[in-house]
């Protein structure tokens, strides 16, 4: 092997390196913003389970974007409040 084997392969590395960097920035770039309220479903769809922040950290498993709207008319129906997150202190709303 000679010398110029090792610098390719660096060269190869680094190019590599820069693609997955770039790939990673495009990805970033076209996600779509974090939703702002969650409503959490039940195993049965029209069960309503909680409330939650877009931020909150333990929002459940089935779960939908919903509007600053949906999430006020939902806990003003009794969908409980992430006890996590505190969406209706976030809304502005009384328990």
């Amino acid at each position: 092997m000679g010398v110029g084997c090792g610098a390719a392969r660096t060269r190869r590395w680094i190019a590599d390196e820069e693609r997955r960097e770039a790939e990673r920035r495009a990805g970033a770039a076209r996600r779509p913003p974090a939703p702002e309220w969650l409503i959490e479903r039940g195993l049965d769809r029209n069960n309503l389970v909680a409330v939650h922040t877009g931020e909150c950290w333990d929002p459940g498993k089935r779960v939908r974007p919903v509007t600053r709207a949906q999430a006020i008319e939902a806990l003003r129906h009794q969908v409980p409040a992430c006890s996590k997150c505190r969406p209706d202190t976030a809304l502005g709303i009384e328990a």
